[in-house]
């Protein structure tokens, strides 16, 4: 092996070394794994930083690939499935009011990588379409390092707009989950809060500063939280306790019920007039009550009570803002 070929190989260890420790590492802890000097070693960092262009961060005297830059292995893949990712980002597209350009460049490459044709143009307008939505680069920022706090297990010390307490409140947070809300433009962090002591769901949109700490931290009761997550009308899992309920839909809009499955919980019967009742059962009710009514007049809330005067409520308000002329008399 020559000379060149063994520097090649050793710059190879290095890099991926440093890729398996995301939280980085000493010269002389590298030396030591790699059984090579410090001078051999510091010299293949060099290297890798100005003649291969290997993105390394220094923190202390600790070195770091920085997450944002490191290529992930390439995927292959045939047509059907780069037809699911196209739904997916369309989906992703609805569902996002800024503009992402991570989800763009990732789009972009995706469209890249596909033969020409209808799926790989429908791609790249996907990716401008979500590239040219209004920036806020703050919370580009935000999501960004809530990101790498996730994929490396890392508190974060974040500041959010409460809407409980109408302040702004601080706390030390070990992310979990991130997880977009199904309905809605919202993206959401599912993690422990060091503050309040348990489990807790904050919307991105009201964070306003993340800054990651040098802590690591093991993720408990993944599990138990996804199922939790997979029992919830959205994001809301935390309920105080369990609601039973019972939606009918007129036969104007039954068959466009009956063809969705809305909840893992649901049932659906079928009634004599032609509509149709929709049970499910949800640790909560916040999320559900907009949905129910966004069907206005074709929907009608049997239980629980809470939910049936809430709703009621809430339609009769509505009605008020309307003037006689506005229903036609």
């Amino acid at each position: 092996m020559t000379e060149q070929t063994r520097r090649a190989t050793r710059l190879l260890q290095i890099a991926r070394l440093l890729e398996q420790y995301p939280q980085g590492l000493t010269v002389a802890e590298i030396a030591e794994k790699l059984e090579f000097s410090k001078r051999t070693i510091q010299r293949d960092i060099n290297a890798l930083e100005s003649e291969i262009r290997t993105p390394i961060q220094v923190v202390g005297r600790r070195y770091k690939i920085d997450p944002d830059t490191t290529p992930l292995p390439p995927i292959r893949l045939n047509l059907q499935e780069a037809r699911a990712l196209l739904l997916a980002a369309r989906l992703l597209a609805r569902h996002s009011d800024e503009a992402d350009p991570d989800t763009s460049n990732a789009l972009h490459k995706l469209a890249e990588a596909l033969p020409p044709g209808p799926v790989s143009r429908e791609v790249s307008d996907t990716a401008d379409a979500i590239g040219d939505r209004p920036v806020n680069a703050e919370q580009v920022r935000i999501l960004r390092a809530i990101t790498r706090c996730w994929a490396s297990s890392t508190t974060v010390a974040i500041r959010y707009r409460s809407q409980r307490a109408q302040a702004e409140l601080t706390t030390a947070f070990d992310p979990y989950l991130v997880e977009p809300a199904p309905f809605g433009a919202g993206t959401y962090v599912i993690g422990y809060s060091h503050k309040h002591r348990e489990v807790r769901t904050f919307k991105l949109d009201r964070i306003v500063a993340a800054s990651p700490s040098n802590e690591r931290f093991v993720p408990r009761d993944i599990g138990e939280i996804k199922e939790r997550l997979a029992r919830s009308w959205g994001v809301v899992f935390d309920g105080e306790e369990d609601y039973d309920i019972t939606v009918d839909f007129t036969p104007r809009v039954a068959q466009r019920v009956a063809e969705t499955n809305w909840h893992a919980s649901q049932t659906l019967t079928p009634l004599p007039d032609g509509s149709v009742r929709l049970q499910v059962r949800l640790p909560s009710l916040l999320e559900f009550i907009p949905w129910v009514r966004s069907w206005g007049p074709e929907a009608q809330v049997i239980a629980p009570d809470e939910l049936r005067h809430e709703v009621a409520g809430s339609l009769r308000e509505a009605a008020k803002r309307y003037t006689p002329a506005d229903a036609g008399e």
